[in-house]
């Protein structure tokens, strides 16, 4: 399919006049009566059965280059910081897409699917202590006090008390765990004898009967770096959406919140709609 460049001089017409955020060739969010940009229609263009495109609503700092693509099958944003190679961001509209073992979560839109697969390391290292037994609470308890304002590699360790007893001790692991929690489990014995059972979702980080001060080298020893990688996924008529993300450092820490808000779903169909009353056909040729 040959994306249509007649339809960038009907865009810049229309455009010339409109309000924008961003700027005439850019994606910007603004709703097709108000900004009409080449980007956008080039967006829409490259996936006619879409009915969302991505967009951005404003820019973050430490996006040096934003660039633009458009070509049959695909179209979208790719967001570098620095002298890296390769995008840390990017947002890109296809006809389907394959979600795999993503959870759900919710968008926030009634027409739209959401689907993630991440893998998140904080700059905080966050250790969550389980007791195991009223004994063990105790021991817990001052465990959590000595690791408040406790450094691991420069990076601050975040202690979490969990003392639920009303839930199980796998439930409780489970838990921690997904949010990307070092485990302590403290049983009787361990409160007698000063140990732990550690546990983490990194294999090598793991081991009974040992005591803090190894647990908090074996974090050291194998904590990954800082990062945000992977895909989130908007599914909808006609087309699917998907985030990939790959930030380290402090951009790992801002990505999530800076992609939610500044990128967003610009409105195709009612693209297609202002085309086709004025005229114009920007579906592409097939």
């Amino acid at each position: 399919m040959r994306l249509r460049t007649v339809m960038i001089v009907w865009a810049m017409a229309l455009a010339a006049t409109a309000c924008g955020n961003l700027g005439l060739g850019e994606a910007d969010c603004s709703p097709p009566i108000r900004n009409i940009s080449s980007a956008n229609v080039l967006n829409v263009q490259a996936v006619p059965t879409a009915k969302y495109t991505p967009c951005l609503t404003e820019l973050r700092l430490g996006w040096d280059s934003v660039d633009f693509f458009a070509e049959s099958g695909r179209a979208g944003i790719e967001i570098e910081a620095g002298d890296a190679s390769e995008p840390f961001l990017t947002a890109t509209v296809t006809k389907s897409c394959e979600v795999g073992s993503a959870r759900v979560v919710d968008s926030g839109y009634e027409d739209i699917e959401r689907y993630e697969a991440v893998d998140f390391e904080p700059a905080h290292i966050g250790i969550t202590i389980i007791p195991s037994g009223a004994e063990a609470n105790s021991a817990a308890r001052l465990l959590v006090e000595q690791l408040e304002g406790l450094d691991i590699d420069d990076r601050p360790v975040r202690p979490r008390l969990d003392d639920a007893i009303n839930l199980s001790v796998t439930t409780r692991v489970d838990r921690a765990l997904r949010r990307g929690d070092h485990v302590w489990i403290i049983s009787e014995l361990d409160a007698e004898e000063g140990t732990l059972e550690l546990r983490s979702n990194n294999p090598a980080i793991a081991g009974r009967g040992i005591e803090p001060d190894a647990a908090l080298d074996l974090i050291e020893e194998h904590v990954a770096q800082v990062h945000y990688r992977g895909h989130w996924y908007f599914i909808f008529e006609g087309g699917c959406i998907t985030y990939r993300f790959d930030a380290t450092g402090m951009l790992a820490e801002t990505v999530a919140d800076d992609a939610a808000d500044a990128l967003g779903f610009y409105p195709a169909f009612e693209l297609h709609q202002i085309a086709e009353d004025n005229g114009f056909d920007i579906r592409g040729d097939s």
